[in-house]
Order: structure tokens, then sequence, then C-alpha cells
């Protein structure tokens, strides 16, 4: 009976050792790339100055219909937890104000970052949120960034 040769594997040359580390290489560099490119084109135009989530409450101190909304939204652009929009007790007031009820990092920096002229403290410890946000009559001087600038009414 006769006997079937078994071919020899082949073992690839250094060069081609050589060039197949060199793609691979290339591969790994273009992946790396594409994703960070990506990551990038989903990031582009967001501000998020705030790395710790703070939860507000923002009320509308104006009777300017919809203004707490518009606040809102900004706020929600800028990484903040909005847990509720609702009217305030009553709509003369001439300040907005930014009102603690828990001890929460960044409270204080965050109103000077969107130009609350007021900070207070009420700490309460069943509160629901960080801070109660109650926009006055000075809402067009927030600084909360183009959008919010461009949506007010007129």
């Amino acid at each position: 009976m006769a006997r079937k040769k078994i071919a020899k594997k082949k073992k690839p040359k250094p060069l081609q050792r050589a060039l197949i580390f060199v793609v691979l290489v290339a591969l790994a560099v273009c992946a790396a790339s594409v994703a960070v490119g990506i990551k990038n084109w989903y990031s582009r135009g967001e501000e998020k100055p705030f790395t710790s989530e703070i939860r507000l409450e923002v009320l509308n101190g104006t009777g300017e219909k919809g203004i707490a909304r518009t606040v809102a939204l900004a706020l929600i652009k800028k990484n903040i937890d909005v847990f509720q929009i609702e009217n305030a007790d009553r709509f003369d007031y001439e300040r907005s104000v930014l009102i603690a009820r828990r001890e929460a990092p960044g409270l204080q920096k965050l109103g000077r970052e969107i130009g609350c002229s007021e900070y207070m403290e009420q700490l309460q410890s069943d509160a629901m949120v960080d801070a109660t946000l109650i926009i006055g009559a000075d809402f067009r001087a927030l600084n909360l960034g183009r959008e919010y600038e461009s949506s007010l009414p007129e």
C-alpha cells in the first residue's frame, strides 16, 4: 500500500513576520483613531463643566410663562439633573436665588457659573433635591449659553 506524503507546513520567513506585525499595528492604530473620532463626534459642542451630579428643582418666580422650562433645559445641557419644574410661591422675585437644600459639592460654583446673584443655605435632612433655583426677574442675565439666550421670549 502506498503512503500519502504529508505536506510540511512552511514557516513564515522573518520578512513576512515583520510585514504581518506592521500591518497588525497599523490596523490597531486605525481602530483606535476611529474610536476616538467617534467619541469626539458625539461629544462636540456639549458643555459639561460639572463632573458631580447636582439635583435641582427649578421654580418660576417671574410669572413669565415657560421660563422655568427654558432654564431647566439649559441646565440639563450642563449635566445638571433637573428633578422638577414648578411655579414658585410668588411671582415677584427680583433676583434669581439658588437655595442649598443638602450639602453638595459644586453648588456655589454652579451659582457663580450661571450668574445667579443670590445663594443661601436652607439645609433639610429629608430634601429630595440638592438645591432649589428660583428664577427671578433677572433671568435674562443668567449665563446658560447662546441657545438659552436665543430661546428667551422677547
